[in-house]
Protein backbone atom coordinates (compact mmCIF):
# COMPACT_ATOMS: atom_id res chain seq x y z
CA UNK A 1 0.00 0.00 0.00
CA UNK A 2 1.32 3.46 -0.78
CA UNK A 3 2.46 5.60 2.08
CA UNK A 4 -0.20 7.98 3.35
CA UNK A 5 -3.09 6.03 1.84
CA UNK A 6 -5.69 4.44 4.03
CA UNK A 7 -6.87 0.87 3.84
CA UNK A 8 -10.44 -0.35 3.79
CA UNK A 9 -12.33 -0.30 7.07
CA UNK A 10 -14.42 -3.27 8.20
CA UNK A 11 -17.52 -1.35 7.15
CA UNK A 12 -15.99 -0.56 3.74
CA UNK A 13 -15.19 -4.24 3.22
CA UNK A 14 -18.71 -5.35 4.14
CA UNK A 15 -20.28 -2.82 1.75
CA UNK A 16 -17.85 -3.77 -1.02
CA UNK A 17 -18.63 -7.49 -0.68
CA UNK A 18 -22.37 -6.73 -0.88
CA UNK A 19 -21.84 -4.65 -4.01
CA UNK A 20 -19.71 -7.37 -5.60
CA UNK A 21 -22.39 -9.96 -4.86
CA UNK A 22 -24.91 -7.92 -6.81
CA UNK A 23 -22.51 -7.35 -9.69
CA UNK A 24 -21.61 -11.06 -9.90
CA UNK A 25 -25.26 -11.91 -10.59
CA UNK A 26 -24.96 -10.52 -14.11
CA UNK A 27 -22.50 -13.28 -15.01
CA UNK A 28 -25.10 -15.98 -14.25
CA UNK A 29 -22.74 -17.86 -11.97
CA UNK A 30 -23.74 -19.78 -8.87
CA UNK A 31 -22.11 -21.49 -5.94
CA UNK A 32 -18.33 -21.78 -5.88
CA UNK A 33 -17.83 -20.04 -9.24
CA UNK A 34 -19.74 -16.96 -8.08
CA UNK A 35 -18.01 -16.97 -4.70
CA UNK A 36 -14.61 -17.24 -6.38
CA UNK A 37 -15.32 -14.32 -8.72
CA UNK A 38 -16.45 -12.19 -5.78
CA UNK A 39 -13.42 -13.13 -3.67
CA UNK A 40 -10.89 -12.58 -6.45
CA UNK A 41 -12.43 -9.21 -7.28
CA UNK A 42 -12.53 -8.23 -3.60
CA UNK A 43 -8.86 -9.14 -3.15
CA UNK A 44 -7.85 -7.17 -6.27
CA UNK A 45 -9.70 -4.08 -5.05
CA UNK A 46 -8.57 -4.41 -1.42
CA UNK A 47 -4.94 -4.66 -2.50
CA UNK A 48 -5.29 -1.37 -4.39
CA UNK A 49 -7.59 0.89 -2.29
CA UNK A 50 -6.15 3.98 -3.97
CA UNK A 51 -8.37 3.21 -6.96
CA UNK A 52 -11.37 4.40 -4.94
CA UNK A 53 -9.91 7.91 -4.91
CA UNK A 54 -9.45 7.87 -8.68
CA UNK A 55 -12.80 6.58 -9.96
CA UNK A 56 -16.22 5.88 -8.42
CA UNK A 57 -16.48 2.70 -6.34
CA UNK A 58 -19.16 1.24 -8.60
CA UNK A 59 -17.00 1.77 -11.68
CA UNK A 60 -13.91 0.29 -10.02
CA UNK A 61 -15.87 -2.76 -8.88
CA UNK A 62 -17.56 -3.36 -12.23
CA UNK A 63 -14.40 -2.90 -14.31
CA UNK A 64 -12.25 -5.04 -12.02
CA UNK A 65 -14.82 -7.84 -11.88
CA UNK A 66 -15.19 -7.82 -15.66
CA UNK A 67 -11.40 -8.05 -16.16
CA UNK A 68 -11.20 -10.98 -13.76
CA UNK A 69 -14.20 -12.75 -15.32
CA UNK A 70 -12.89 -12.23 -18.87
CA UNK A 71 -9.50 -13.61 -17.88
CA UNK A 72 -10.76 -16.93 -16.51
Amino acid sequence: MKRGSRGLSTSDMRILRTLLGRYAARYHLAGPEKDDLIERTFQALASNPEIFFEIPVEQAAAETMHRIYAGH
